[in-house]
């Protein structure tokens, strides 16, 4: 039977190894993708102001504008998990078995951030539902969020003979249509997004960098990071890190007849300047769906909100009841957290 000294020792290693356990996992997409906002409430109420119109031209009296909060409501989720082992099997372990169940634990605990952002991203898990709303009561992928959610309407949202009352953050499905202005109040249409390849960054990169706010101009945003499945990683190593490539039909990436369609051969491959990371992230199910998102913000387009950091509580005193009627050791970790969303203007999901 293990010593009251052996369950000190014991003890001890556990949690250096825990500890250390916790300190070798790599930074999760979570702390990438997330802005961390700490919680000591059951739930916690996000406000924001939305964009300030520009200046005008000052004829006659001035036209004042009254600032109008909105807000969104986060509630916190509770996590935990608990390991158990027979206290005479444990006693016997002379391979170490168990003990290095421990260590995974922890892993799990850190990556647990990252499970929620994947389920998030992807209307699964513990994250369906209303936690599928964003910041303007919709869901957070969608192909109408409003451009002025105070006006919903959309009336006076013209500029350039276009309709910017709504904008989309989801083009998966192969893509989607969008009418741009053109040259002397006439319009055009161009395809943003679908399958990933270059045509469909170009495009998407171009739309969220164009997306206006309230006063009708453009957030002046730029995408800087794009989120892979591992099935799409050779293609994003051929499209995003390659020095040189295939040109596509270079007429397909805008308006016209697509005069250049016949060019053939290698050419310096234009996405190395457009600054996108790729990050290939193993947790996702949709193979081929990816996303686009701006990240160098202040704020970023996700909310990790910690109620309370993983705590881990040891059960392996003799006189605990599991362990005196049952010789049976537990160890339990619990948390306290939520996922929600940012503006849905920074990030961008598309896909076949």
């Amino acid at each position: 039977m293990i010593s009251p000294a052996q369950w000190a020792v014991f003890r001890s290693g556990v949690s250096t190894v825990v500890g250390q356990a916790w300190a070798k996992v790599l930074p999760t997409f979570a702390e990438k993708f997330a802005t961390r906002i700490p919680s000591d409430s059951t739930q916690e109420v996000h406000a924001w102001t939305g964009k300030l119109p520009k200046m005008r031209q000052w004829l006659g009296q001035r036209v004042t504008f009254e600032v109008a909060p909105a807000t969104y409501v986060l509630v916190n989720q509770a996590f935990e998990a608990t390991l158990g082992f027979d206290l005479f099997d444990l006693d016997d372990d002379k391979m170490g078995v168990y003990y290095r169940a421990l260590p995974d634990m922890a892993e799990q605990a850190k990556y647990q951030p990252d499970y929620m952002f994947r389920d998030l991203l992807e209307n699964t898990g513990d994250q369906t539902g209303s936690r599928q709303n964003g910041l303007d009561g919709l869901s957070g992928f969608n192909t109408a969020h409003y451009t002025d959610p105070y006006n919903t309407a959309g009336t006076g949202l013209t500029y350039g003979g276009v309709s910017y009352s709504t904008y989309t953050n989801d083009t998966t499905g192969g893509g989607t249509s969008v009418t741009v202005p053109k040259a002397n109040g006439t319009t055009t249409t161009l395809t943003v997004g679908g399958a990933f390849g270059p045509t469909a960054l170009f495009t998407i990169w171009s739309y969220m960098a164009k997306l206006r706010g309230e006063d009708g101009e453009p957030f002046g945003i730029e995408p800087n990071d794009v989120m892979l499945s591992t099935y799409l990683r050779g293609e994003g190593e051929l499209v995003l890190r390659s020095s040189f490539f295939a040109p596509p039909q270079w007429g397909q990436i805008g308006p016209g007849s697509g005069s250049n369609a016949t060019q053939v051969g290698a050419a310096d491959n234009p996405l190395n300047r457009y600054g996108l990371n790729m990050h290939v992230n193993p947790l996702l199910n949709q193979a081929f769906t990816y996303y686009v998102m701006a990240t160098q913000r202040a704020f970023k387009p996700f909310i990790h909100q910690v109620r309370e950091a993983t705590q881990m509580v040891p059960r392996i005193n003799p006189n605990d009841p599991n362990v005196f009627s049952n010789h049976q050791v537990l160890f339990g970790m619990w948390d306290r957290q939520a996922f929600g969303w940012g503006p849905a203007w920074l990030v961008h999901r598309s896909g076949p």
